[in-house]
């Protein structure tokens, strides 16, 4: 049965220096929560901390209603993955697999049913009398997968699991991971720096920065509604593009001016005052080429098959434009670029965080 996963005020410090800085996070039963953010935010040591694998220097964590700030990693019924697999090299797939089972005093004919039925729903039937040696990358994660998994946990961990497969069998697994919580619907947290692994596989992303969060919600209230320019940029790729200049008011409303003159029209629920310092946020998607649009000059084309890429400047602004239709076009050319004010973002040049209502 999934089980809630919360957290409150959680702090760690290594001596004098705080990593973790008051944390507080609710996790519902059966919910896939991927901690995102860049190398150093604090993501693997809160999910050491949640597995009992770090001491929590102050707040709670519960599991299920229950406090385990105090009790031992083996006692809090998780089950972790981690990036180096962690196999026992001297024991066979099956093996791997019945170790967990072994510690908790499973019968023979339990231990078996159990190993069966795990391998069948991660395909490694014919691999349980293989050693670790003679798998490939992407067996072996199984296998450190099904390790977790025969033992049915409460919880998850997931710690980069993915990060030593090659790009083609990390987007294989990425679907497999998924589509086997769909299928357990046990509570998962998992840990990467991938925002692409963030974006297609959480129910709800929680995003790092600093030993603080930075913004959670699903993923697409991430890259529609950025809580600041951190979470802007650390999510999509190509990067939102981002303008800097003042707000100004017209006739037609406010408008962002740039140190060149140039002006760029804002979203009617962007909360600005006039001169106030802010960065216009436009992805790359949003914006297309358009007669007596603001003229733009190519300076390189990056043709990706299912889109292109345009890189140029506004002023002295570098500028991507992603384009899903395949153009006749070349460098060193001009045109007019526009943009779907209703999807462009808002942000304030000090705090850097969102003015645009409802976000």
């Amino acid at each position: 049965m999934a089980v809630a996963v919360s957290l409150r005020q959680v702090r760690k410090l290594f001596g004098a220096t705080e990593v973790i800085h008051g944390v507080s996070l609710d996790i519902a039963p059966g919910e896939f929560v991927v901690l995102v953010g860049p190398s150093g935010c604090g993501k693997s040591t809160l999910l050491r901390m949640i597995a009992g694998l770090e001491d929590v220097s102050s707040g709670e964590i519960r599991i299920d209603g229950a406090p385990v700030n105090n009790i031992d990693p083996a006692d809090r019924d998780i089950a972790m993955v981690f990036q180096s697999y962690a196999l026992y090299p001297h024991m066979t797939v099956r093996e791997n697999l019945a170790f967990g089972l072994n510690a908790r005093g499973f019968d023979a004919a339990t231990k078996a049913q159990k190993i069966a039925s795990t391998a069948a729903l991660l395909g490694l039937e014919a691999l349980l009398d293989r050693y670790p040696r003679n798998l490939s990358g992407g067996q072996q994660q199984r296998v450190a997968m099904g390790r977790a998994m025969v033992r049915n946990p409460r919880v998850f961990l997931f710690d980069e699991p993915l990060s030593n497969l090659d790009a083609k069998l990390r987007a294989q697994m990425r679907v497999e991971v998924k589509a086997l919580h769909k299928r357990l619907k046990t509570t998962a947290i998992y840990v990467t720096h991938d925002q692409i692994e963030a974006m297609t596989m959480a129910d709800r992303i929680v995003l790092m920065r600093g030993g603080h969060i930075e913004q959670i919600g699903t993923p697409l209230e991430l890259y529609d509604r950025p809580a600041s320019t951190f979470v802007a940029q650390f999510i999509g790729s190509p990067t939102m593009n981002m303008l800097h200049g003042k707000a100004k008011l017209n006739k037609a409303g406010f408008v962002l001016e740039t140190e060149e003159g140039m002006h760029f029209p804002l979203p009617p629920n962007a909360n600005v005052q006039a001169d106030q310092p802010i960065i216009l946020g436009l992805r790359p998607e949003h914006l297309s080429m358009s007669d007596g649009g603001m003229p733009y000059t190519i300076d390189l084309i990056e043709p990706l098959g299912r889109e292109i890429l345009l890189y140029g400047v506004f002023g002295r602004t570098p500028i991507c434009v992603a384009s899903g239709h395949r153009l006749a076009i070349e460098t060193g050319t001009t045109v007019g670029l526009g943009y779907d004010v209703r999807n462009a973002c808002v942000f304030d040049c000090v705090s850097e965080r969102s003015l645009c209502h409802g976000r």
